[in-house]
């Protein structure tokens, strides 16, 4: 009996609907993606191959001529990436017998997401976009990891293996496996040693170079190496160029005198610059096996121990002339990796030589500490809290016995204070007392002053580069807070800048909480929660990460030459041009020249090249009382300038040598009679002195004046050091 004309109907509407919705899934899969993957093959091979239309192409100016290549390109870009979706069907069909059409294609469009990153990644490579638009610099850097990402979690689904190969006997394949996994320790060493070495020569080379350019200045260079000279001749941690001659006015850093001895090697500035370089590249050994011990896979662990070599601020803590702060890098993952692998009586001896870096750190170790606190595997909340009484009780006994003050923020004549790095929070200049107050009384203040535009920028280059994945790290990421609240409460854009050393209480920390954060995210929780494969998520967050710290490595580290990267506040010397080598050559001749025992005075720039010796003066601050002088006369200004040329005129300084602005004098016939106090430069701060030296604010003395490759940033005055 046919069936009724409505159930007819019915049946053929259902089938119209079937297909349709099939055609319309089909659509969907195949069509938009291979045009998606071939635009992005078209704009990359463009950019690649016209950079000098770049900035044309950003403001969508092309000619009409070259907009119709770019469209016939993007076409036939289209074309071979359908062609490749056809041969891999046809592969497949020849293979299995079935087309497979649409789990090819599905399969296909996952795996080429990472094409979609090369447009990113094209736009990067618009001249000065790093220094002209940062904020879009870091997007298009977020946005290719994430495609890569996106990409790398699709090849993470399991392949079917061909029947003969299942059926195979595993002979061979196990054979293979004991052979890789015999050498792998070996191959895992010789790379790391490779990025050890690598990271070293590198960066020496560029810092000594830098050095050499005169782009050095006696704030920090010269402070330490007086101090290595002096701690290795009998006065420990003596600097002659600070306040009472001695560096605990400003720090306590005791392992300088540890290391002091390594100084006798080539007493001058060039091997801390060197020894800085082999230092914080060393941190790859620690990374490397903190990654390991948590992910248990030494390729991951390989990828984190490069993305730390390349990592941005680390670069800008290493090209900051020399800071015992900077030292702590690898100490602070080496302590974090006895911890975490229950070495305790190591985790003992980190903590101490961490704490003799410098007087504050020990405040850092104290967040250490409650993360230990907070830990609840055995044993931790005990070690935790003596790790906070042993670091307060360090910091107290070196405030009140080894330091000029024993405030907190430093005061006092003897004293270099910091606390207006913090102005807008301390406005009635009350100390960390009203620090406090503005922080519990006016948080909204308090969170305007750190979301400032800087201040999220400087958050973005920190942990972008490994993909915010210290925040996942709980309850580790309470380590986080001291550093973030130092930096993003200050004033100074010193402090918050990948391009100082202050970064060192962050980044090194989120080192450590990286593999933490992956194994988290591989093991619990988020990811089953949002219908997530936890392993195949990790990997891909591995592989975003380092598509992330490449991507700031090349627009804001130091590997790769851009517009934004600075050693502090000057950018940086590759390369020394005849007439630099020919200026460092006279500096260094006229260094050697001066007796080692003389009394010499020296202006900011060339303090670091006669810093090795132990009565180095800033001039013109004790004028009086030096025996020779080596200036750049481009750093005095007003008065100081007007005092020494009128001190050559009156024979009580005797030219004896000159290449342009920069001079050697000797003390000839004494001053027949010294100026009135109030016309009188002062002994211990001079107006011409850096800022250091004041404690306060002075731009219009002691800054960084324009070098041989002079820029606006040059111009600006060194900070104090917190």
């Amino acid at each position: 009996m046919p069936a009724p004309p409505r159930t007819r109907l019915s049946r053929t509407l259902a089938t119209l609907d079937g297909a349709t919705e099939r055609l319309a899934r089909a659509v969907v899969t195949l069509a938009p993606w291979p045009v998606f993957y071939g635009m992005s093959l078209a704009v990359a091979g463009w950019v690649f191959t016209h950079p000098e239309r770049l900035a044309q192409l950003h403001a969508n100016k092309l000619t009409e001529l070259e907009r119709r290549w770019m469209a016939g390109g993007a076409g036939a870009a289209i074309v071979g990436v359908a062609l490749v979706y056809f041969l891999v069907m046809l592969a497949r069909r020849r293979r299995s017998g079935a087309w497979s059409f649409m789990d090819t294609v599905g399969r296909l469009n996952r795996a080429l997401v990472p094409l979609l990153a090369l447009p990113f990644v094209a736009a990067l490579r618009l001249p000065n976009i790093e220094k002209d638009s940062p904020k879009s610099t870091l997007f298009y850097a977020a946005l290719a990891a994430a495609a890569v990402g996106t990409g790398v979690y699709a090849w993470g689904r399991r392949r079917r293996l061909s029947p003969e190969l299942e059926e195979a006997p595993g002979a061979a394949r196990a054979s293979a496996a004991r052979a890789l996994a015999r050498g792998a320790p070996w191959l895992a060493s010789l790379v790391l040693l490779a990025l050890w070495a690598g990271y070293s020569l590198f960066f020496s080379r560029l810092a000594i170079t830098n050095h050499h350019a005169l782009h050095t200045r006696t704030p920090d260079l010269g402070y330490y190496d007086n101090i290595f000279y002096q701690s290795i001749h009998g006065n420990p941690l003596g600097c002659s160029f600070l306040k009472t001659g001695y560096h605990g006015s400003a720090h306590f850093d005791p392992i300088l005198v540890l290391l002091s001895p390594l100084y006798l090697i080539y007493p001058r500035a060039e091997f801390l610059l060197v020894f800085q370089s082999l230092w914080l590249g060393a941190g790859v050994f620690p990374v490397y096996l903190l990654a390991r011990e948590k992910l248990e896979h030494r390729g991951k662990a390989l990828l984190l121990a490069v993305v730390w070599a390349i990592y941005p601020a680390l670069h800008g803590a290493n090209m900051y002339e020399f800071h015992s702060l900077a030292l702590i890098s690898p100490l602070v993952v080496w302590l974090l990796y006895f911890y975490e692998t229950g070495r305790d009586r190591l985790y003992w001896v980190m903590l101490g030589v961490l704490l003799l870096c410098r007087e504050d750190v020990s405040l850092l170790m104290c967040f250490i500490g409650l993360f230990a606190v907070l830990d609840r595997r055995a044993g931790r909340t005990r070690l935790g809290w003596v790790t906070i009484a042993v670091s307060l009780a360090y910091f107290v006994v070196v405030k009140l016995f080894f330091m000029t003050s024993p405030g907190i923020i430093m005061s006092g004549k003897d004293a270099y204070s910091y606390a207006y790095y913090y102005a807008e929070l301390i406005p009635n200049r009350n100390g960390l007392g009203g620090l406090l107050i503005s922080l519990l009384t006016n948080p909204v203040f308090a969170l305007k002053v750190m979301l400032e535009e800087p201040k999220i920028l400087f958050f973005l280059k920190l942990f972008l580069p490994l993909c915010f994945l210290p925040f996942v790290a709980k309850p580790g990421r309470w380590m986080l807070a001291y550093g973030l609240l130092f930096c993003l409460c200050a004033s100074r854009d010193a402090v918050f800048s990948i391009h100082f050393q202050y970064s060192s209480i962050l980044f090194p920390i989120a080192f450590a909480l990286t593999p933490i954060g992956l194994k988290r995210v591989e093991d619990s929780g988020p990811a089953a929660y949002f219908g997530l494969d936890g392993r195949r998520l990790s990997r891909a967050l591995l592989a975003a990460t380092l598509v992330a710290s490449a991507l700031v490595s090349w627009k804001f580290g130091g590997l790769i030459e851009n517009a934004s990267f600075r050693g502090g506040f000057s950018r940086v010397a590759r390369a020394l041009t005849p007439e630099q080598e020919a200026t460092y050559a006279w500096v260094r001749e006229q260094a050697q020249a001066i007796p080692r025992d003389a009394i010499v005075g020296a202006t900011s720039k060339m303090g670091p090249h006669i810093s090795n010796r132990m009565k180095a003066y800033f001039y013109p601050g004790r004028a009086a009382t030096v025996e020779y002088v080596l200036l750049d006369e481009g750093e005095l200004k007003g008065k100081d300038l007007s005092r020494h040329k009128a001190a050559v005129k009156r024979g009580e300084l005797v030219e004896l040598s000159r290449r342009k602005k920069m001079a050697l004098f000797k003390r000839g016939k004494p001053a027949e009679k010294r100026p009135p106090k109030d016309a009188a430069e002062p002994d211990d701060a001079p107006s011409g002195e850096p800022e250091e030296e004041l404690g306060k604010p002075n731009k219009a003395a002691g800054g960084a004046p324009p070098g041989p490759e002079s820029t606006a940033e040059q111009d600006e005055d060194p900070p104090p050091r917190p």
